[in-house]
């Protein structure tokens, strides 16, 4: 325990990813649920503006993703604290890339949100 609370950035980094994470999957179903997707429509998963809707998924899907996403950040939270034990750089650039990657993640549920309603 006393291990963990020595890499207070790596704690904060992956906090914030998670955050980041959850916080843009549960927004994005509860705002795609209240505007009457509930009923199993199709959502557009990724559009491209040069060739269209590229493709299309069911809400378990999406919830799906987001489950993994958390769960990838709770791994490179653990994967983080290891490296930083052995080289404070690695333990770091860990922790700041899963948190870089969860505000992607969290800007394309934004995006997802945008096209869906």
């Amino acid at each position: 325990m006393k291990k963990i609370l020595n890499q207070r950035s790596i704690i904060a980094m992956s906090a914030a990813a998670l955050a980041f994470v959850l916080g843009g999957f549960i927004w994005a179903l509860a705002e795609l649920g209240s505007r009457g997707l509930q009923g199993g429509g199709p959502l557009i998963l990724h559009f491209n503006d040069i060739v269209g809707i590229t493709e299309i998924g069911m809400r378990g899907t999406f919830a799906f993703a987001g489950i993994f996403a958390a769960f990838a950040v709770v791994i490179n939270f653990m994967i983080a604290l290891e490296l930083d034990a052995r080289d404070r750089v690695l333990g770091k650039m860990i922790a700041a890339l899963t948190l870089a990657a969860a505000v992607l993640l969290f800007i394309g549920c934004a995006a997802i949100i945008n096209v869906n309603v």
